[in-house]
């Protein structure tokens, strides 16, 4: 051998041992771009506190919310209706506020979907105790595997995904009308609450200068008992009804607080509005066809039925191609005592026994049930629009009906106490007429509440509020919330 050759034998581990003592360095650059751990502890004492301390005139709140006002209207508002507080909600509903997390979630999940997956790389090392003359007793060898990741499929996961976004988005829009439906409903009764526990302490108080003008007549021997015995029952009905009513306030208010998303005490002092209270206003009819129509092609269940089609439908799609082969590569090198290889492998799955049959029937029965799933939420929209609409002109006659009998029974009231003035008519005849009068009004409350809980039905069924001055207030207010709107 020539001593060169031997000197070159010598020297050929030497580069070796300086590559492999730079892999520790490119693992290190690698793990530096990774992301952190970061704990986000929840302590429930806080949490508790930062909800007591909400309050509707918050600064904080008002710096939020301006941006969402139309041009001259400034936060707090001397008096709040449906509008300024769906407003609210819209930035304090702690269900809202789960809504975009789920959103913020499904936009990571693009992110996922999207990603190229990471080659992966093994390091085989091993001596060889017998060394042979002119040879390196050591082995050592990288291999790799890279996953030839199809852009159909890399696609398909991005679609799924996205399909996942929009869900979320409908979801979020879902959410914001199951707020708005809570809060409507909680509004309403808490006034009617208001007015039908005013009613029924005037009530009481007639009813108690009834008991007491009738004992008076029976002591006189001027009527029978059973007309004291049933100023009594009359009595105790006015004093249950105005529990009851006062019971219907506390409720009413609690729930008002939850859909807003503050305290039941942040509502203290806060004057309510409901314009039109006494007056269901109702959208001329071809609008209201208009908006129909577009509820039972386009409505927010609809649009979500149909976003779960696509989402099988693009499974389907992955099941099939999945069937065919997953190519991967493995480029690698060997040193294999003394000698220097490259290799270049392929592998591939073979579908011999398996052609995915099972996942890709399992995927078609998934789309078929999605398919009937969006006609059977399409007939649901028709049923609801239909029966809402009759249901809000029954209520409509009967709210007519029930007006022109409290305005009957007011003017037997001043009659009554027209000839009492006149000395026509004693004292029990005018209390009788007014807890007649007081009677009737408690009728057209009900009347009032049932009409409002249809034009409410046909609000959910078409999914729009048809008071303008909601729409006037909310349509800004989705662009104009940071955060708040998907």
């Amino acid at each position: 051998m020539h001593p060169s050759d031997s000197a070159l034998l010598i020297a050929t581990p030497r580069p070796r041992r300086r590559r492999l003592g730079l892999l520790p360095l490119a693992m290190a650059v690698l793990l530096g771009g990774c992301a952190s751990y970061q704990p986000k502890p929840i302590d429930t004492a806080t949490t508790q506190a930062q909800w007591q301390a909400r309050r509707l005139d918050d600064p904080a709140l008002a710096a939020r919310l301006q941006a969402a006002l139309p041009s001259g209207e400034h936060w707090p508002p001397v008096t709040y209706g449906r509008a300024e507080l769906l407003l609210a909600a819209l930035a304090l509903n702690p269900d809202l506020a789960e809504a975009r997390a789920h959103l913020t979630e499904a936009g990571a999940a693009v992110r996922t979907a999207k990603a190229i997956p990471n080659p992966t790389v093994g390091l085989a090392l091993e001596r060889y105790t017998q060394s042979q003359a002119g040879s390196s007793s050591w082995l050592w060898g990288i291999s790799t595997n890279m996953l030839i990741d199809t852009m159909l499929r890399r696609r398909l996961r991005a679609e799924l995904a996205d399909a996942g976004v929009r869900g979320a988005r409908l979801d979020y829009a879902e959410k914001v009308w199951a707020v708005r439906h809570s809060l409507r409903t909680a509004l309403a009764d808490t006034l009617l609450a208001r007015r039908q526990q005013q009613l029924a302490e005037q009530s009481v108080s007639k009813a108690t200068a009834l008991q007491a003008a009738l004992q008076q007549r029976h002591a006189l021997g001027e009527s029978a008992s059973s007309e004291t015995l049933l100023a009594a029952q009359t009595l105790a009905q006015s004093h249950n009804e105005a529990a009851a009513a006062a019971q219907r306030l506390a409720d009413a208010n609690a729930r008002l607080a939850r859909a807003v998303g503050v305290p039941a005490n942040a509502l203290d002092g806060i004057a309510l509005r409901w314009d039109d209270f006494d007056t269901p206003v109702v959208a001329a009819a071809d609008q209201r066809a208009a908006l129909e129509d577009r509820a039972r092609l386009s409505r927010v269940d609809l649009e979500r039925a149909l976003v779960d089609y696509d989402s099988r439908e693009t499974e389907l799609h992955q099941q099939v191609r999945a069937q065919y082969p997953q190519i991967s590569l493995g480029p690698g090198y060997t040193y294999d005592h003394g000698v220097r290889k490259l290799q270049f492998n392929l592998s591939a799955t073979l579908p011999i026994f398996d052609q995915n049959q099972g996942p890709i029937a399992e995927a078609e029965a998934r789309r078929e049930a999605a398919g009937r799933h969006v006609e059977a939420v399409q007939a649901s929209i028709d049923s609801e629009i239909d029966s809402a609409n009759a249901k809000f002109a029954a209520t409509r006659q009967a709210l007519a009906a029930a007006r022109s009998g409290q305005q009957a029974a007011q003017r037997l009231a001043r009659q009554a106490e027209l000839g009492h003035a006149h000395g026509e008519d004693d004292r029990v005849a005018v209390l009788n007429a007014q807890l007649a009068a007081l009677t009737a009004a408690q009728a057209q409350l009900t009347a009032w509440d049932q009409s409002q809980q249809a034009l409410g039905a046909l609000e959910d069924a078409v999914r729009t509020p048809l008071d303008n001055d909601e729409t006037r207030l909310l349509q800004p207010a989705a662009d104009a919330l940071p955060g708040d709107s998907p």
